[in-house]
């Protein structure tokens, strides 16, 4: 148990280190990379000399971390439709700049070698920002000269699904559409809703300075990008990330791990960051549909994890959407996209105080919806793992209330669980938490920390079976005495203490028979009084030195 307990103490001493060495957590540091938006990035051309890249070190990154299968991405399990639109985005950014000739063609290699099998796995349903960015990618490459081929018509479906995308949606959730439809991006734009550095990337190399660099956000973006890229690499898939989201992250992926306990002083202090914000932010104006499931997502674990740790906070934020009868349509219509919203504000309800009237309509609002999820026969149907993940989280949530659970046994799921749950939203997980390295730190973690608790738990488990069995020596000894106080006589005895109450009259009999022949009188009275007294000392030792060992 010491070498556990020193290997558990070494890794929090490095996650303190690597992840919360200050009380400004990096961020930045903590989402996964975006290999999709660092290659639009490294597409973009220095205006004062075209034939070489803005940023250059994101050229470079593309350059270094292509994957050993050929593909750009994160491989979890197996790679994903995420890797087909970043292996084409690498693709074109290295044929933009003509470099990396040998990664172009593994690229192509998988690109040709998986798409279709990939495709096959989605049953014919694909996710709408795919069937928008995968068709884009494809006619981008084919402008680059680079002619992409497919045997099967799975690639034509997902053409024919954006166009019926474009014809019957005046706007599509996700990051899509904002990149590679411009009079769409910069409508977004004028709302200030523009979080993409992909996006911006494209707006940028199609629009110029005229009449895209005038808009405040985005030449705050490129300053900050020209000047601290170096710093951010790998770029993440959202910029500005929301900080408060990512902290309550970090903390939920803490808590259900089970190692709370190790960082209380960095919870607290990333904790009151946001509360905080809470409590400074006012309420928000009317905002696009697509910006609803993000946020409600964070305002219920917000509120949750605030609530759990003692603040005072009001239902207010999350539940305020429950007046808007649009919204309510909105989400019972395109159920999937606010699953996690949903989870997460059924997850908010456990910590209802009597009275609060609109957490219980909540409750029941996100119930409905998520029960909905759960009925779903989804046998046939391959789904990314991350909705898969939490249509399992679903369930367990919905069947076991969260005060009848064990929190051990609830730490052990999320350890086998593996992949961190974020926000799912329909698209590509840009806030799924945390990046590999980083999550990998926390579950080997996790992983040790558990198995200390499991052994003490062993420890104490075999101190219990030897009290259990003190316990029943004591029940036994007690059962004799009481015998001996009230009687003389094994009426009313059975088992071991019948057997031994016979033993101890055989011998005070025999020892007075032979007293009484020897001398002339009985002793047996005064040696069962003898007896009587030996348990009561016994019985009273007993229940001493048990009292001392369970202090």
């Amino acid at each position: 148990m010491d070498l556990q307990g020193s290997s558990v103490k070494y890794l929090v001493t490095k996650v303190k280190q690597d992840l919360l060495a200050s009380s400004q957590v990096d961020v930045y540091g903590l989402v996964p990379p975006s290999p999709y938006d660092t290659a639009w990035l490294s597409m973009v051309s220095n205006p004062q000399h075209s034939d070489q890249p803005l940023f250059q070190g994101c050229l470079d990154w593309v350059l270094q971390h292509q994957n050993r299968g050929g593909f750009w991405g994160e491989n979890i399990g197996h790679p994903t439709l995420e890797c087909l639109t970043s292996t084409l985005a690498c693709i074109v950014a290295l044929i933009t700049w003509n470099v990396g000739h040998d990664a172009i063609q593994k690229g192509l290699a998988f690109i040709h070698g998986n798409t279709e099998r990939l495709l096959e796995e989605q049953n014919g349903s694909f996710p709408e920002w795919f069937a928008i960015v995968f068709p884009a990618m494809i006619e981008l490459a084919e402008t680059k000269g680079l002619h992409v081929y497919f045997s099967n018509g799975l690639v034509e479906q997902v053409f024919l699904e954006r166009q019926e995308i474009l014809q019957t949606r005046r706007w599509v959730s996700g990051c899509g559409q904002q990149q590679y439809y411009p009079a769409l991006m910069l409508q977004y734009l004028e709302d200030g809703l523009i979080q993409s550095p992909s996006a911006i990337a494209y707006a940028f190399m199609k629009t110029g300075n005229k009449e895209f660099l005038v808009k405040h956000v985005v030449m705050e973006f490129f300053m900050y990008m020209t000047s601290c890229v170096r710093l951010l690499l790998p770029i993440p898939a959202v910029y500005p990330l929301d900080e408060d989201l990512v902290n309550i992250l970090l903390i939920n992926q803490i808590e259900t791990l089970g190692l709370a306990e190790h960082f209380m002083e960095e919870i607290k202090s990333l904790l009151a960051q946001v509360y905080r914000s809470c409590i400074s932010c006012k309420e928000s104006k009317s905002m696009g549909k697509h910006a609803i499931p993000l946020q409600l997502y964070t305002h219920a674990l917000s509120f949750r994890l605030l609530r759990l740790y003692g603040y005072r906070v009001s239902p207010r934020k999350f539940c305020r959407f429950l007046e808007d009868e649009d919204i309510v349509t909105y989400i019972e219509e395109y159920h999937e996209l606010f699953l996690s919203a949903m989870y997460n504000v059924y997850r908010a309800t456990d910590v209802t105080f009597t009275g609060e009237n609109q957490l219980e309509d909540a409750r029941a609002f996100s119930r409905r919806i998520l029960e909905k999820e759960t009925m779903k026969n989804c046998t046939n149907l391959v789904r990314p793992i991350s909705l898969t993940n939490l249509q399992g989280q679903i369930k367990h949530e919905l069947s076991i209330p969260w005060l009848a659970r064990l929190d051990h046994l609830e730490h052990r799921r999320c350890i086998e669980r593996k992949e961190t749950l974020g926000p799912w939203t329909g698209n590509s997980l840009s806030y799924r938490l945390l990046a590999c390295q980083s999550n990998a730190m926390l579950l080997q973690l996790a992983i040790e920390n558990y198995t200390l608790r499991q052994s003490i738990f062993r420890n104490e488990l075999k101190e219990l079976e030897r009290w259990s069995k003190i316990l029943s020596q004591n029940n036994l000894l007690t059962n004799v005495d009481i015998s001996y106080k009230i009687r003389w006589e094994p009426k009313g005895l059975t088992g071991h203490g019948k057997t031994i109450f016979n033993a101890l009259k055989d011998f005070v009999d025999d020892i007075s028979g032979k007293f009484f022949n020897k001398n002339g009188y009985d002793i047996k009275a005064y040696l069962q009084d003898l007896v009587r007294l030996y348990f009561q000392i016994s019985v009273d030792n007993i229940f001493l030195h048990l009292c001392v060992a369970l202090w």
